[in-house]
């Protein structure tokens, strides 16, 4: 969870405040006929700022670029980039907002406008924040800060000190971002803006709460909410309330927890605030699982996976619409500049022929039949053109949700494989199942993988192993840390998913039995790319393994990697060593694919996974 305070700064003559004109009063002075470019311009501009359709937005703010373009209006130019940069990081292109911010920024550093640089400082904090690129985000909003700490703007300069505080808490640096909040409420006596005090509040509280310091985060977090409720703020209530349910839970008072978790649940469903429903609920399943309340778990559970997948479609439709929507946007403009085109080439041609009337009829009609001809061509290219796109995008659709709907079985089925486990206890069969939980988690790792990353048939192997292998090692809570030696380099999919089960398999082995009466131990893990060749080594320092011990124990566990193996055209061997020293080369394949095979080759990835549980 994260609030993060933005204050829009205008670069233009003009100021918006909450008693501005909306979008429909300011189209009637539109009409007017006596209004001068820069005027219009101005308009467009604050058309697209209070305009509730994002595409709509983007068309009037280009609308505005181009007129002060015409007029050669640096400061307008600049007024109307920062407008697109906002609405482009409405509609998710990032990308596309920082570079008109840039160009914005470019214009006002050229003419000396300071107050205007520090606002689109803390724009580009935003749009760095979204990418999760915080040292950037910081970065920026001191840069914001050194210009409000010269001026009179009291109120900018403190909403830039709340943002970096808040900067600082999601990089982690919980001293920085502490000394920022305080800073803020150090005014709380001098009849500053409720909502900045309010947010530093239940900011500082997230701050002690990360830090286990729970009765000072509990304070200040009910302190947070008394003001966002007055304030009629539901997004912010509701996520204080559950951060302050989380505290509860820390405290060891579930009742509490519970109550406060689903009370912000109850805020976030009344107000429609979907992303904090599935993420209330994914706590409350969390909770339930804690204190052994699975039927409760498994309902918030069912009910955090179905705004999961919700969120998941509404985020592919609105691609699927931007880019009809750019293309319908990128047509006009064609049309445009070939009409515009046109008319130049009339003008000059009747100038230039104003006394042969005969020959400008002719040349008229030429270039009537040439112009008739230039829009049927036209016309099927776009028809051509519309048809692939549409195909594109539907197999691209098709594929992610086909790894997003594998990736959220495999995840249902480790999930009920764990709920069953805890009615085992005392079981042999509990081992067993623990065991297949793990499997089936390796495999959903891959597909994770592939849905966030988008990427379709190849893994980076560094990061895949070395989440697989800390995700282990928390899960039975290992009080040492594996040694991870790992060569930056990606792997297709076709691979990952063995692989994933052999190193699952390998890890597991070492944990369960190899450490015991181990004062140090320790468990090394390397990978590397020789030619064609991928090598696995998995070292510890253990009591050992003998293989026919092993075949006979671990049967199923040795005969799996075994198996794996030689579906990869590898081999296995265990070296000599004081513990155990397992090593495995595998057949290195570099794979080109295109959208035209993805399809095949993930239903090929499926059938595999499938076999190795049949």
């Amino acid at each position: 969870m994260r609030i993060f305070v933005f204050f829009f700064f205008l670069s233009t003559s003009f100021s918006f405040t909450q008693n501005a004109k909306k979008a429909d009063s300011i189209l009637v002075l539109l009409r007017g006929t006596d209004l001068s470019k820069e005027r219009q311009s101005e308009l467009y501009n604050q058309i697209a700022f209070f305009h509730e359709n994002l595409d709509t937005s983007l068309l009037l703010a280009k609308k505005s670029l181009k007129i002060a373009k015409e007029i050669g209006s640096q400061k307008l130019q600049a007024a109307a980039l920062e407008e697109i940069s906002h609405v482009q990081r409405g509609l998710g292109n990032n990308n596309l907002s920082i570079e008109a911010t840039l160009k914005a920024l470019r214009m006002y550093e050229t003419l000396e406008m300071t107050e205007q640089q520090a606002a689109t400082y803390n724009q580009l904090a935003i749009n760095y924040m979204q990418d999760k690129n915080y040292p950037m985000g910081i970065s920026f909003l001191k840069k914001a800060l050194g210009i409000y700490s010269k001026s009179d703007k009291i109120g900018n300069q403190l909403a830039t000190i709340l943002n970096l505080g808040e900067m600082y808490r999601l990089e982690g640096h919980l001293d920085s971002a502490t000394v920022c909040f305080k800073k803020i409420l150090s005014f709380k006596q001098k009849n500053i803006s409720k909502s900045l005090i309010a947010y530093s509040q239940g900011n500082m509280g997230m701050v002690f709460n990360t830090k286990d310091s729970l009765q000072l985060a509990e304070r200040y977090l009910l302190d947070a909410i008394s003001i966002v409720e007055e304030l009629g703020d539901p997004y912010a209530t509701s996520v204080y309330i559950a951060e302050l349910g989380n505290v509860y839970q820390k405290q060891g008072d579930s009742n509490a927890s519970e109550s406060q978790l689903l009370a912000a649940l109850t805020i976030a469903k009344k107000e429609g605030l979907k992303d904090q429903i599935r993420d209330f609920s994914k706590k409350l399943t969390q909770l339930y699982e804690a204190i052994g309340k699975y039927d409760q778990a498994l309902h918030y559970q069912k009910m955090f996976q179905v705004y999961q997948d919700s969120l998941v479609n509404k985020a592919n439709i609105q691609g699927i619409e931007r880019i009809k929507a750019s293309y319908e946007i990128d047509k006009r403009e064609s049309e445009i500049g070939l009409l515009h085109t046109i008319n130049t080439n009339q003008r000059y041609l009747l100038l230039a022929l104003g006394g042969g009337v005969f020959v400008t009829l002719i040349f008229l009609y030429l270039l009537f039949r040439g112009n008739k001809k230039i829009q049927k061509a036209n016309s099927d290219l776009s028809r051509q053109k519309a048809i692939i796109t549409h195909r594109e995008q539907e197999k691209a659709l098709l594929l992610k949700e086909l790894n997003h709907r594998v990736k959220n079985n495999l995840q249902m089925i480790a999930s009920l494989l764990s709920l069953q486990s805890y009615e085992l206890n005392g079981h042999p069969a509990k081992e067993a199942i623990l065991a297949g939980k793990d499997r089936v988690e390796a495999l959903a790792l891959v597909h994770r993988k592939l849905y966030q990353e988008g990427v379709t048939t190849r893994i980076a192997i560094r990061e895949y192993v070395e989440e697989l292998v800390w995700g282990l090692f928390h899960g039975y809570r290992m009080k040492f840390e594996p040694e991870l030696i790992i060569e930056r380099t990606t792997i297709s999919v076709d691979t990952a998913i063995p692989l994933a089960l052999i190193i699952n398999e390998l890890v597991i082995n070492s944990i369960k039995y190899a450490f015991v009466d181990t004062a140090h131990p320790k468990l090394t893990i390397k990978i590397k790319e020789l030619d064609s060749i991928l090598r696995l080594e998995v070292i510890d320092n253990g009591k050992g393994f003998s293989l026919d011990k092993g075949t006979k124990k671990h049967s199923f566990g040795l005969k799996l990697i075994t198996s794996l193996v030689s579906q990869l055209d590898g081999s296995l061997k265990k070296k000599d060593a004081k513990g155990t020293y397992w090593q495995i080369e595998l057949k290195h394949k570099v794979h080109h694919t295109n959208l035209t095979s993805i399809k095949d080759q993930n239903d090929m990835v499926l059938q595999k996974s499938n076999t190795l549980y049949s």
